[in-house]
């Protein structure tokens, strides 16, 4: 476990911009849970035009919102996605091991991990479930070897 523990990085597991859901400040709540059911994604990344990471937006958002707002469902999808999201989120960079990228969504109980460079632009998204498989694959090729 050691070798998979400090020379797995999260760039060789990370989902690549373009097979996650990223979404503008402006876009609707329905056109974002839309994106996310296109992905089977619980999370969407609100991102400006120079892809800055600026929030999250996860089913959890939906689920809260839902039950603490006074607004009617249609009323809800029609607001704007930024109103609903996480302004303050945990995000690690491309080089940060898998084993310490997984250790951190266990502790802050998250199954997805925006992934930025230094300036906050998305580079990628870490999905607890390929995480997972690609370590569970990786410590069978060691044992085979």
């Amino acid at each position: 476990m050691s070798i998979l523990k400090n020379n797995i990085l999260v760039k060789d597991v990370m989902l690549q911009v373009g097979n996650f859901p990223i979404v503008r400040p402006s876009n609707l709540i329905i056109e974002t849970i839309e994106e996310m059911n296109k992905f089977g994604i619980g999370i969407a990344c609100v991102v400006n035009e120079e892809m800055i990471l600026k929030a999250v937006f996860c089913d959890g958002d939906i689920r809260r919102t839902i039950i603490s707002n006074q607004k009617s469902i249609s009323e809800f999808f029609i607001d704007d996605v930024l109103d609903h999201s996480v302004l303050t989120f945990k995000s690690v960079k491309e080089d940060t091991t898998l084993f310490d990228a997984i250790k951190l969504m266990g502790t802050i109980k998250v199954w997805d991990l925006p992934i930025v460079d230094s300036n906050s632009v998305i580079k990628g998204l870490l999905h607890l479930h390929p995480a997972i498989l690609y370590l569970l694959e990786s410590s069978l090729k060691n044992k085979l070897s």
